[in-house]
């Protein structure tokens, strides 16, 4: 399958792409891209690339529309059609039938007999990526942040774009599109720094995350006394899923000469909720900052401010998924946040003092266990059944020292990119230490290689 990372069809295609792309006049390398875009996203489902052509297409115009229109009725309304006709379309795939068996469990307990069914509805991977990716544009436009761009194919590859389209991370036009129109030499490519994102992200998803899966799926499905590891070892197995996948799209945006967000920075490493937020799915958490939080009010007032929180976190939950869990996860966080804003004077006390920061680490930590687990229950039975079953007991045995050897290779890495400060810390070494760098990822390789080839986490957001 074309459209998974670790696929060998992937990396065929990939590499016939790049050859294209490179062999190409610059004046037909960014439509090189977008065809090959199109074929990525159709390798998945053909008939669900008209979602994004009908996204692509009304924006293109409504952002034209918009700027060229001085009547603020008129841009409002030009607005107003982009972002229905958007999350209409989010909200038909992915909430239709959430919102369906709500409304019938709301009938069913008010004594009223509903007949209404369920669809069978595909979801179509991506779309709540490149649904905000698209908005933004059209928002941006309208408050005179940004200028439309009239070509298309500059548009529709901003829309596309492969590496980051299903999972991301959410670009913004004032910044992907400049750097799509920019001339590019195969000379200026950084393909070491390329190489590295690449290989530490297939090394994050399949050795980390999937070998965590096992596991973690194993637990879940059972609790029992490896409930607490299980949930730790899924705090690691989404964060090596999710980065995984950010890091394989750095490295092939690179390989084209287009630089791609940053959508994780050490995120556990984090102190308070705040901080793990600009942590943590950067590119999300920015956006819904940017379009939800500040227009509907932002830090204006406690009790506008803690309601704020409260929805936007809501709303963020409720993105990643169609589930009470999603929901609740996204509530928890507001709520959390509300209460350590509520103690940051007695907190702050602490800033200045550098012996701290591991206290307040693992002090916050917990916290991340706690809603990852909510996040990953099936219930808030199963979720309640889980914790439940939370102890010290067989955590550290035979059984599980594969499961803490990941998890402490992720947490060791970490700390020392927390120390350097710089996420590229491995390739400024010589080329002795970086190939037995590179050495140690293949033995892991070769002793934790499967054959079997999940799919990434968020596919299914």
């Amino acid at each position: 399958m074309i459209y998974l990372f670790h696929s060998f069809e992937f990396w065929i295609f990939f590499f016939l792409i790049f050859l294209i792309y490179w062999i190409l006049p610059q004046k037909y390398r960014n439509a090189t891209l977008l065809l090959g875009s199109y074929i990525f996203y159709s390798s998945w489902n053909l008939k669900l690339l008209s979602l994004i052509l009908i996204s692509t297409l009304t924006d293109y115009i409504c952002g034209l529309k918009i700027y060229s229109e001085e009547n603020n009725k008129k841009r409002r309304f030009y607005l107003t059609i982009s972002i229905i006709t958007n999350l209409s379309l989010l909200g038909f795939f992915k909430y239709f039938n959430f919102f369906i068996e709500n409304f019938i469990f709301l009938l069913n307990s008010l004594g009223f007999q509903a007949n209404i069914s369920t669809l069978q509805i595909i979801l179509p991977v991506g779309i709540s990526f490149y649904t905000f990716q698209t908005l933004s544009y059209t928002i941006d436009i309208y408050r005179k942040k940004i200028k439309p761009t009239k070509n298309i194919i500059d548009f529709a590859l901003f829309v596309t774009f492969f590496p980051q389209l299903i999972a991301g991370p959410i670009e913004r036009a004032k910044r992907l599109i400049p750097i799509l129109k920019e001339k590019k030499y195969f000379k200026d490519i950084n393909f070491k720094s390329a190489f590295y994102f690449i290989i530490w992200g297939l090394f994050q998803k399949i050795i980390i995350a999937d070998n965590l899966a096992r596991f973690v799926n194993d637990s879940f499905a059972n609790p029992s006394n490896t409930a607490l590891l299980a949930a730790i070892a899924f705090c690691f197995q989404i964060y090596c899923d999710f980065a995984g996948y950010s890091n394989i799209a750095r490295g092939l945006g690179l390989c084209f000469g287009i630089k791609l967000s940053k959508n994780f920075d050490i995120p556990y490493l984090s102190q308070t909720p705040s901080e793990f937020w600009r942590r943590w799915h950067i590119t999300l958490s920015s956006w819904v900052k940017d379009y939800i939080y500040i227009p509907l009010g932002g830090n204006r007032g406690k009790l506008l401010g803690a309601s704020t929180i409260l929805i936007t976190m809501g709303l963020m939950g409720l993105w990643h998924g169609a589930a009470w869990n999603f929901v609740l996860w996204g509530i928890s966080w507001g709520l959390i946040t509300m209460v350590y804003r509520l103690f940051h004077k007695y907190f702050s006390i602490f800033n200045l003092r550098r012996w701290m920061i591991l206290p307040r680490i693992l002090i916050f930590m917990p916290l991340i266990i706690i809603t990852f687990t909510l996040f990953r229950s099936e219930s808030i039975n199963h979720f309640i059944l889980m914790v439940s079953k939370f102890s010290l007991n067989y955590f550290i045995s035979v059984q599980n020292i594969s499961i803490l050897f990941l998890i402490v290779i992720i947490i060791f890495y970490d700390i020392i990119r927390y120390i350097k400060n710089d996420e590229l810390f491995i390739t400024k070494y010589n080329f002795y230490i970086l190939s037995l760098f590179y050495i140690f990822l293949f033995v892991l390789f070769v002793h934790f290689y499967s054959a079997e080839n999940p799919a990434f986490i968020y596919f299914q957001f």
